[in-house]
């Protein structure tokens, strides 16, 4: 079998590679080892965040009835088997937009045979060019016992609720598993070697701590495990006990074997691609988890689909890494998009001020922008009921490179949460009139 583009991997870098480059006349293989959708479907976004939403209706649902004066009572029926149907649709579901765009799909492993040729379970296809979006996998420590615990991919696939849980690793994944696990029962300890979400500001970790000391989540940072016995973590801390250990402790990239044999430069941190998402050899492309950056998340990993294959097409896009934005399903959620190392002043917004949270009920949180000496929008950082749905408006303004003026003044909706985006930039030109001055 010989073909013009073969994409390794149907996640969410390859399901867009494959489908834009067969849509545009390209005869096209996506290869699929396990399940469509990659991390973000199968034991990344769907899962976990179904998980979160569940936890929070079951946590918030009857405060937020008290609050509008409604009687609302929530009980917990069966989550986990909700989810999996969610995760089965959306799994099917990009496997068939593959196949309605006109491309090939085969399920199992490639295996690089050549500069121009895999091997899928001993069949040999050819290929002129190559996209590899084979995503990432857990990362564990090397400790004594680790095969006792569960991987964070794991837990959001867990079909039951535990007594109690140890979670290892204070990143994003950690913090979520431990709060929504709490959430729905779980008496959960979270263990971090340093502190948690150390790549957040000192206002965003603190609503976070906050959160899950509410939550009823024991937090000990500076903390390591050294060895799992059975149900017992033995850590520099002490003994901690729970019925699964999840050790949330780092992704690898998924290296397709025979990458050798392709010529391209890779570390341990993923395939150097430039911004094209061209590698080394003018054969292969790279796109998603698997790629050596630092920003690993499913946008990003989609993006770099849409760039890598629209580039094979001819055209000459470079990715724009500035606007992608984190999201931290955690309540509140915390988003940041930017870079805060090129902002030169800082503004901030209580989302305690905004008049559609305060109808609303959840008004915990804030906004804060950053501008560069040239009054362009380059940092974003918000913490808030629905910041992955706030962001998204920094993420246009950075992009955009709006000054921060051009952002003040445009027509939000009144009353929206979203306000809070507009309402900080005013706070630069003392237009932030819905914040109570102190009297001087």
């Amino acid at each position: 079998m010989k073909y013009d583009v073969v994409v390794i991997g149907g996640g969410s870098a390859g399901y867009v590679a494959g489908s834009v480059l067969a849509r545009n006349g390209k005869k096209v293989l996506v290869v699929e080892k396990d399940r469509f959708g990659g991390v973000c479907v199968r034991s990344g976004c769907a899962p976990s965040i179904f998980l979160y939403d569940a936890s929070f209706f079951l946590t918030r649902f009857t405060e937020l009835g008290n609050y509008k004066g409604i009687s609302i009572d929530v009980k917990a029926k069966d989550p986990f088997k909700k989810r999996n149907e969610v995760v089965d649709y959306l799994s099917t579901a990009g496997e068939k937009l593959v196949e309605d765009a006109g491309a090939d799909v085969i399920k199992g492993e490639a295996r690089i045979s050549g500069n121009s040729s895999l091997l899928i379970d001993g069949k040999e296809v050819e290929f002129d060019r190559v996209v590899i979006a084979t995503g990432s996998s857990p990362s564990l420590p090397c400790i004594k016992g680790v095969e006792q615990g569960i991987t964070e991919d794991e837990a959001v696939n867990l079909s039951f609720t535990p007594t109690d849980m140890v979670v290892i690793g204070g990143g994003f994944a950690g913090v979520e598993i431990a709060q929504f696990y709490a959430r729905l029962g779980s008496t959960v300890s979270l263990i971090t070697r340093g502190r948690i979400l150390k790549c957040l500001s000192e206002d965003a970790r603190n609503a976070i701590l906050t959160s899950l000391e509410w939550d009823g989540v024991k937090v000990i940072e500076n903390c390591e495990p050294r060895e799992q016995d059975g149900k017992v973590v033995k850590a520099t801390c002490g003994e901690l006990k729970g019925e699964v250990t999840v050790y949330a402790t780092g992704r690898k990239p998924n290296f397709p074997v025979g990458l050798n044999l392709l010529d391209v430069n890779y570390n341990s941190r993923g395939i150097v691609t430039d911004q094209s998402m061209r590698t080394s050899n003018p054969k292969v492309w790279a796109a998603g988890d698997v790629v050596d950056k630092e920003r690993k998340v499913a946008h990003s990993a989609m993006m770099e689909g849409f760039i890598s294959s629209l580039n094979i097409l001819g055209r000459e896009l470079r990715i724009d890494r500035l606007p992608v934005p984190h999201v931290i399903y955690t309540d509140p959620q915390v988003a940041v998009v930017g870079d805060v190392n090129l902002a030169t002043s800082f503004r901030r917004f209580p989302i305690n001020a905004s008049t559609r949270a305060i109808i609303y009920g959840l008004t915990e949180g804030y906004t804060k922008l950053g501008i560069d000496r040239e009054n362009r929008v380059v940092y974003g950082e918000v913490v808030s009921n629905n910041a992955e749905e706030i962001v998204n408006l920094l993420v246009l303004a950075i992009k955009l490179r709006m000054k921060v003026e051009e952002l003040a003044l445009l027509p939000l909706v009144h009353p929206s949460v979203s306000e809070v985006i507009s309402n900080a930039a005013r706070a630069f030109l003392n237009l932030d009139v819905d914040v109570y001055r102190e009297k001087r």
